[in-house]
């Protein structure tokens, strides 16, 4: 090496056509700036050269190996991150596109809920200042799908508005699990006798709530005109109360009723089986048909 350049034997000329050729090949990763690299030198080698003389390459014209090294490895490193931007670029997309496919089911499937349900419970307009009053929505209860209402709405006094959660789920199960339930319902035994006493409005109820009650009940039913359903509740559980009879509050005194102008028709019940019939209290006329005109 000498002020100016460095030095190449002769000999070396070969060595850098090797280079020259290892260039064209592009081998080791090289890329194309690197190949050029290499020719540049080995042109500049061969033209600085002649008889009997070493000869000089410029030191603008030399490129350490391990400056072609590094070139390469950050070149690697680049396109490696390239690659990785590029697969976490597609892994995003699949992941959106799939996220919106989700997106659309829930959509579709809380749109068929929603449809299911039906419209909202609308309490009855003609209710009385009195009255309590019961409202369901619409499709609250399927016994296809096996649906019941899940959610009871009621506005307190003080309180205000409230939503108990039922948090209802009906599913198949075995008899030991029915067995364990909360609650637990048991058909009559005999469901035709049962059937035809309920034709003619008389129903059964056993009942067994530990810390509340536990009997028997049995309830009559009777529509003896238009505009009226009887229903007559009888059971060793009940116990008579000094419920307040007044004008205008129950049945059984002299003011009491609904307020409507009075009949001559009258009700009759045998306390002991239950039989009642009409009786007419200025004909004296007593029969089991409903009078005309109720």
């Amino acid at each position: 090496q000498h002020p100016g350049g460095v030095a190449v034997p002769p000999s070396m000329l070969s060595c850098w056509s090797l280079i020259l050729g290892i260039a064209g090949t592009n081998a080791l990763g090289f890329n194309a700036q690197h190949a050029q690299h290499f020719k540049a030198a080995a042109a500049a080698v061969v033209l600085a050269t002649s008889p009997g003389a070493l000869p000089v390459l410029p030191v603008h014209a030399t490129v350490p190996i391990t400056t072609l090294i590094a070139d390469a490895e950050a070149d690697r490193e680049t396109a490696e991150l390239k690659a990785a931007i590029e697969k976490a670029k597609k892994l995003s997309d699949a992941q959106e596109k799939a996220d919106l496919e989700a997106a659309k089911v829930a959509a579709k499937s809380a749109a068929k809920a929603l449809a299911a349900r039906g419209p909202p419970a609308k309490l009855p307009s003609k209710a009385a200042d009195t009255d309590l009053s019961v409202a369901l929505r619409g499709g609250a209860i399927n016994l296809r799908e096996l649906r019941v209402p899940q959610s009871l709405g009621l506005s307190l006094p003080v309180v205000g508005p409230l939503r108990i959660e039922f948090n209802a789920v009906v599913s198949k199960v075995t008899p030991e699990m029915a067995a364990d339930a909360d609650v637990v319902v048991g058909l009559p035994t005999d469901l035709v006798k049962a059937g035809k006493k309920a034709a003619g409005g008389d129903v059964g109820l056993a009942v067994d709530l530990p810390g509340f009650a536990s009997g028997r009940l049995d309830v009559d039913v009777s529509t003896p005109r238009d505009g009226e359903a009887d229903v007559v509740v009888t059971s060793p559980l009940f116990k008579r109360l000094p419920i307040q009879k007044t004008k205008g509050l129950g049945r059984f005194c002299f003011d009491c009723g609904t307020g409507a102008p009075e009949s001559e028709w009258f009700v009759a019940r045998n306390l002991g089986n239950g039989v009642q019939f009409y009786g007419n209290a200025k004909t004296g006329v007593s029969q089991f048909e409903a009078p005309k005109g109720f």
